[in-house]
């Protein structure tokens, strides 16, 4: 059996974000006119859809179609050229994937990012011997307080 490898890209990270959020599968987003293998593709990130069926998703999952277009266009420009756009928009191409994560706001990216900050700081803290708490702004945060 064959294993298929997800590529992350803008659309599919909002698309899959917005499916868990709705609590929907993709045989039941597929019932919207559009066949399971579609659905199924456009997930995983294999293909991006047509203005006629990004519209029907937008119309299903009652997401903005000027948004979900934009999220189109970057990752038609990042699977023409690759890491050239991820240079002219001054971004690591390393760090491609953190930016298409943390480009939409989802429930929870909040924590998430805090613990990501608090990971990087007990690193450099490690390396440079400084206190124990973050200094953000003029703002003491504790991250042992926080649980993080």
């Amino acid at each position: 059996m064959r294993h298929a490898q997800e590529r992350l890209g803008f659309f599919n990270a909002r698309l899959w974000q917005r499916i868990n959020e709705l609590g929907l599968s993709v045989a039941e987003l597929a019932s919207s006119d559009l066949t399971y293998e579609q659905v199924r593709k456009l997930r995983l990130g294999h293909c991006l859809p047509s203005p006629s069926s990004l519209e029907r998703l937008c119309a299903v999952l009652k997401v903005n179609k000027r948004d979900m277009s934009q999220r189109v266009v970057k990752d038609r420009m990042i699977l023409k050229f690759g890491d050239a756009v991820w240079n002219f928009w001054g971004i690591n191409p390393k760090a491609a994937p953190l930016y298409i994560l943390f480009s939409h706001p989802h429930r929870g990216g909040a924590i998430f990012r805090l613990q990501i900050i608090a990971f990087l700081w007990r690193r450099r803290r490690k390396e440079t011997n400084e206190p124990d708490a973050l200094h953000e702004r003029g703002k003491l945060l504790n991250y042992k307080a926080m649980g993080l």
